[in-house]
């Protein structure tokens, strides 16, 4: 009989421990911040804990934003163009709303990872403005070459800037280096050549470098190259494999 008592007993403290735990429970609180869950097991990303964002509350265009944030001039460059083609289409200038040009640094970077990827980009910011007669949406698409143009004209980029941000690899980029300055023996003194001479020898680049991979040896021929302000020229050069390894080394 004791040996029931004393079942019984423990049966008791149990029941008033597991009492205890449950009410404990209801009355705590989980706030989860965390957003929809991902199911494909990905880690959100993280800033480093002696990291902080960068501060673009001083930044006057989306181009500043997204140099404040560590972006490459030619991203940079396509921001200011697309705030120059935002405040055409809409006939008001947003260069001085905060959200604005957040929203336009934002559409920049994936836009120009459209473009690289296949050459075109659609951009499509709805309510980015409004004035009197109501609330105002940029909608664009864009190719590659009018952006490049854009990007070019507000970040003055050179050629080998220009390659590398088309994803093309280090000879290329070298080679564009190497012709940018051979042009600089040409024409009407200093100064940089303007937007469409610069993607025209970028072009030339990637297709020289085509022609040494086929056949061993290439051309580049440019007429009508302009620097700013200056008459046009006309740009030439040949070279072979070996005479490209000694121009750009181990690039």
């Amino acid at each position: 009989m004791g040996l029931v008592w004393i079942a019984v007993a423990a049966g008791a403290v149990l029941l008033l421990v597991v009492l205890l735990v449950l009410r404990s429970r209801r009355n705590e609180r989980v706030i989860d911040l965390s957003g929809p869950s991902d199911t494909t097991g990905a880690e959100p990303a993280r800033i480093g804990r002696n990291e902080a964002a960068p501060d673009t509350s001083k930044a006057e265009s989306p181009g500043e934003i997204l140099e404040l944030r560590g972006l490459d001039d030619a991203e940079c460059g396509l921001a200011d163009w697309l705030l120059q083609q935002a405040n055409q289409s809409l006939g008001i200038d947003v260069s001085g709303d905060r959200t604005a040009i957040t929203r336009l640094a934002d559409a920049a970077v994936a836009a120009s990872a459209d473009l690289k990827a296949s050459g075109r980009a659609r951009i499509d910011l709805p309510y980015i403005a409004a004035d009197a007669s109501g609330p105002k949406h940029f909608q664009r698409e864009v190719t590659r070459a009018e952006a490049e143009i854009g990007m070019i004209d507000h970040e003055l980029l050179l050629v080998d800037e220009l390659l590398a941000w088309r994803g093309r690899d280090s000879r290329t980029a070298a080679l564009g280096a190497w012709l940018e300055t051979e042009a600089e023996e040409e024409g009407d003194g200093d100064g940089s050549l303007d937007a469409l001479s610069t993607q025209r020898m970028a072009d030339a680049a990637e297709q020289a470098m085509a022609e040494i991979a086929r056949s061993g040896s290439a051309s580049v021929d440019l007429p009508g190259l302009v620097r700013q302000g200056k008459p046009p020229f006309h740009f030439r050069r040949s070279f072979d494999r070996a005479a490209l390894d000694e121009m750009i080394g181990e690039a």
